[in-house]
């Protein structure tokens, strides 16, 4: 996921930011919506990282959540599912 995506759904992706990074006051994340460095920058505030630390689990944090909805993008086209829900 990029950030442009992330920025662009803010209010979906936040609870996945607050469960990620659940030491983050949730209105501190709203100000961090600015950009990528300022919510490294945050993160890293919060949570006793140095910037570039937290800057590597925020892509980390990214990367993650691109996998996810990858996963989900190919299970809905599995053409095997259909036929092991089906009965004999």
């Amino acid at each position: 996921m990029t950030w442009a995506q992330l920025a662009s759904n803010w209010n979906v992706n936040l609870y996945a930011l607050v469960q990620r990074f659940p030491h983050v006051p949730e209105q501190d994340l709203d100000q961090a919506r600015i950009g990528p460095t300022t919510l490294s920058r945050v993160i890293a505030k919060s949570h006793d990282l140095t910037e570039p630390e937290a800057r590597e689990e925020l892509e980390h944090f990214l990367d993650k959540q691109s996998l996810a909805r990858a996963a989900l993008d190919i299970r809905s086209y599995d053409t095997a599912l259909p036929a092991q829900n089906s009965t004999r």
